[in-house]
């Protein structure tokens, strides 16, 4: 994984770990990811989920799944 991928898993997870209210995690994500990161970076964050789903929390894959 390049220095650009790391950087996207690791703002992906982070995302995930910063939303205060706990309750549809996933759709909180998903809202983020269409407001504020470009088509590419979200096709990077699918592509990355598909190469090394470890990399990535649960909360991540299952808004990937509605992105």
């Amino acid at each position: 994984m390049d220095y650009q991928q790391r950087h996207l898993v690791k703002m992906a997870n982070q995302i995930a770990g910063n939303i205060p209210v706990r309750a549809d995690v996933p759709e909180q994500i998903c809202a983020h990811m269409r407001q504020f990161w470009t088509p590419v970076m979200q096709k990077s964050l699918r592509q990355i989920a598909a190469e090394t789903p470890d990399s990535l929390c649960l909360e991540v894959h299952s808004a990937l799944e509605n992105l």
